[in-house]
């Protein structure tokens, strides 16, 4: 019988975790598991299948490992790299080792180079054949991913270790051999990686840049090429290595929290996180709070601008979308390790409203307008926030290029102050983010670009005559 294999998505980190299930054993394997472990339970129970094993391909720095929180939950064994320097009991793996899966084998193969202690897990049937590889992070769809997460003095060397590894242990595998990447489309571990989340080895040898790079030289400037990453990865090496405290299944529900109990977290220095869609947000907000749609990647924005110790409370829309809201939001948070979610406002903008409290609100326009606004007397600074290599590849004439995660920290003089600032990115989630947190920074008047650069790529050449 066949191993199935099903892969759970977070997708706002653009990861996957993988399931192993030996029904004719009655044996499940979770391989790179997030923190909420209830889902892997779940498919567990559905598939009347005993949790074995929980792996790990590496000492994560995206998200909080699962491992520890599922074989803490289910009694299964927790399995990693003998290099891991994990600091509570797991059973150390490497290079060589087999595990089995009722009348199948999982080899672990050293695949150091994203990080050091890298392994990759490849799934031979009965008769030995090789039929699918895990390979975490060492082989993606289009990509490998990043080599630069212990900074730039050792990145080239792990570059060459990532090369070795594809060369030697990863594309010497037959060509029908399906890959389970752990890192896809959307992680910040893998720039470049393609929407999919599964391929093969002969997909990846035949079109993937790395495998087709004609020397060391070219493997390492294209494996080179990823751009920045947000700041919480600094601390999650350690906190995966040291083990996150462990919540159960899930994490806990945020609190419904009144005026007055906002008013005292806020005082104790929170951060106000509204986790309603973009438009919403520009409609009317909390002053000084920060937009970071829950229909977007909350976790990795808030870890930019903010550290895992402050609180923060989130601002939802009311009813059942707002509970789902706050739901995914403290989930997502939750899986960086971000645990100080304090509460939610209880009401949300409503109830400030009640209260008689002001709301602050962007004008939002469209390409269209802004050129037409350029064109006109009136002073009207554009700020793009997308990062520097969307910037160079093609912007508003005249633009400014500021990240929005670099807002925060950017110098006094960054931008003209009592100017409007047209705030755009490649549509407007990014922009609203932007706009919140140069709001904070004391600029304005703002305004955001509803359609942002691909809206104006899209104008008419008579239009944008200047279009870079």
């Amino acid at each position: 019988m066949a191993v199935e294999v099903r892969s759970l998505r977070a997708a706002e980190l653009g990861n996957s975790a993988h399931v192993l299930i030996e029904a004719e054993a009655g044996l499940a394997i979770v391989v790179d598991p997030v923190r909420d472990v209830g889902q892997y339970l779940e498919v567990a129970a559905e598939e009347s299948a005993e949790l074995s094993w929980a792996l790990e391909t590496h000492v994560h720095n995206d998200f909080v490992s699962g491992a520890r929180e599922l074989a803490a939950t289910s009694g299964s064994r927790l399995g990693a790299s003998g290099d891991a320097g994990l600091r509570y009991p797991y059973e150390r793996l490497g290079d060589g080792d087999e595990i089995e899966v009722g009348s199948w084998l999982l080899r672990v193969l050293g695949t150091p180079g994203h990080t050091p202690e890298h392994v990759a897990y490849l799934l031979l049937d009965p008769s030995g054949e090789p039929q699918a590889l895990f390979s975490g992070g060492a082989l993606m769809v289009g990509t490998a991913a990043r080599t630069d997460l212990f900074g730039p003095s050792l990145s080239w060397r792990f570059a060459h270790d990532l090369e070795r590894s594809l060369r030697d242990k990863i594309l010497e595998l037959p060509d029908h051999v399906v890959v389970y990447p752990t890192h896809g489309g959307g992680s910040f571990c893998a720039a470049g990686a393609g929407s999919a989340t599964t391929t093969t080895i002969g997909a990846e040898r035949a079109a993937n840049p790395l495998a087709t790079a004609h020397s060391s030289r070219e493997f390492v400037t294209r494996a080179l090429s990823a751009g920045p990453y947000p700041a919480y990865y600094a601390g999650m090496r350690t906190l995966n290595q040291a083990g996150a405290p462990l919540l159960g299944p899930g994490p806990p529900s945020p609190p419904a929290l009144d005026m007055d109990r906002l008013d005292a977290w806020v005082a104790q220095g929170a951060l106000v996180v509204d986790v309603r869609p973009a438009s919403s947000f520009r409609s009317g907000h909390i002053p000084g709070s920060v937009a970071v749609g829950a229909d977007g990647n909350v976790s990795g924005w808030v870890g930019w601008i903010a550290g895992p110790e402050r609180p923060l409370v989130l601002v939802a829309a009311e009813g059942p979308d707002g509970s789902r809201q706050v739901s995914d939001a403290g989930r997502q948070l939750s899986r960086i390790g971000y645990d100080r979610v304090v509460g939610f406002l209880d009401g949300g903008t409503a109830a400030w409203r009640a209260a008689r409290r002001p709301l602050s609100g962007y004008e939002t326009i469209s390409a269209a307008e802004l050129a037409k606004r350029l064109d006109g007397d009136g002073l009207l600074a554009v700020v793009d926030v997308r990062e520097a290599a969307e910037w160079h590849a093609g912007h508003v004439p005249g633009s400014v290029n500021l990240p929005a995660h670099a807002i925060p920290g950017a110098p006094e003089d960054a931008l003209p102050r009592g100017t409007s600032l047209a705030v755009h990115c490649g549509h407007d989630y990014r922009a609203t983010l932007g706009a919140s947190l140069l709001e904070r920074s004391g600029y304005g008047p703002l305004v955001v670009l509803d359609d942002g650069w691909e809206g104006w790529v899209g104008l008419e050449p008579a239009q944008d005559p200047e279009r870079t």
